[in-house]
């Protein structure tokens, strides 16, 4: 179904490489002129400013002035293209979802009745709520951001080897260690995740039981008992809700802590680099910068 939406699924992907094309140069812009401006380095970025403004201009607050410009400007397209690519996958994500919708209630009409019985009201519900709820999340959020979050760490591992190839390699290196640690956790909360959802299934049903035959359990004085069972179920959900939404919250947060070791690691990494290499103190904060800029594309990753 999703491969119905050809032309829109190439249009979104167009807009996301045009949306990271422009936010990856970001981090480098403002930490690049240290080095020219403040350091009075040579570079391009200066020469270029004067052959564009006539000479009276020429200052260190016109050079700030217009990398501080360039800058908002980039981000503002940024989001412009992100609000519109996240439009674009949301569209076809919905149109999946009620396809899918669609398909499995006219499904229904060809169902039998024993095998309608055996899986209970409740079953066949959560399937067209809660599961096409969740393929619904995963289309219109994880897809539109697994190939950005991609396409920035790729970015930026090019900008990184361009300003020095020894740092970068050891950043990319480290980088599959974080997900894989974070990898192992999302395993077991996956396991606690379906848990749940096998709670909610048994208490829709039990609840979508005793409210169908409500006449039939008052006639025969079991109120108590269909009650105590809708009860027992939600209880599960309790238990099982609960063990995933703290053990959930723990996973993300070891996840999160694991990355900021890693940049604090980068950080004493990069400031021997500056006494003991070519790295400039410029260069040092366009590392920081990225490092920053690299968080939101690897949590986007461990969280899909």
């Amino acid at each position: 179904m999703v491969f119905e939406h050809r032309s829109e699924l190439v249009k979104a992907n167009i807009i996301a490489i045009l949306g990271t094309f422009i936010s990856v140069p970001i981090p480098l812009l403002i930490p690049l002129i240290v080095d020219e401006v403040l350091l009075d380095k040579p570079g391009p970025s200066v020469p270029l400013m004067n052959s564009l403004f006539p000479e009276s201009w020429h200052s260190p607050l016109l050079y700030i002035g217009v990398i501080l410009l360039l800058t908002m400007l980039m981000r503002l397209a940024s989001l412009v293209l992100g609000v519109w690519q996240m439009r674009q996958f949301t569209i076809i994500s919905k149109d999946v979802t009620f396809r899918i919708r669609r398909s499995l209630l006219k499904r229904l009409e060809r169902v039998s009745m024993a095998e309608y019985e055996t899986l209970g009201s409740g079953t066949v519900a959560s399937h067209l709520v809660t599961d096409i709820d969740a393929v619904d999340s995963f289309l219109g959020v994880a897809t539109s951001k697994f190939l950005v979050a991609v396409l920035s760490i790729v970015g930026t591992a090019v900008v990184l080897l361009w300003m020095h190839w020894q740092l970068a390699i050891v950043i990319l290196l480290i980088n599959p260690i974080v997900i894989w640690i974070t990898t192992i956790f999302g395993h077991k909360v996956k396991a606690l995740k379906r848990r749940e959802n096998s709670a909610y299934q048994a208490f829709q049903e039990s609840l979508a039981e005793t409210l169908d035959a409500i006449q039939q359990i008052r006639a025969s004085n079991r109120e108590t008992h269909s009650i105590q069972r809708i009860i027992g179920n939600a209880d599960r959900i309790r238990q099982h809700s609960a063990a995933f939404t703290w053990k959930s919250d723990a996973a993300q947060r070891l996840s999160f802590t694991t990355v900021l070791f890693g940049f604090d690691f980068f950080r004493a990494l990069s400031m021997v680099m500056v006494l003991f290499s070519g790295l400039s103190i410029g260069q040092m904060l366009a590392v920081y910068a990225y490092l920053w800029f690299m968080m939101a594309p690897l949590q986007e990753i461990l969280a899909i």
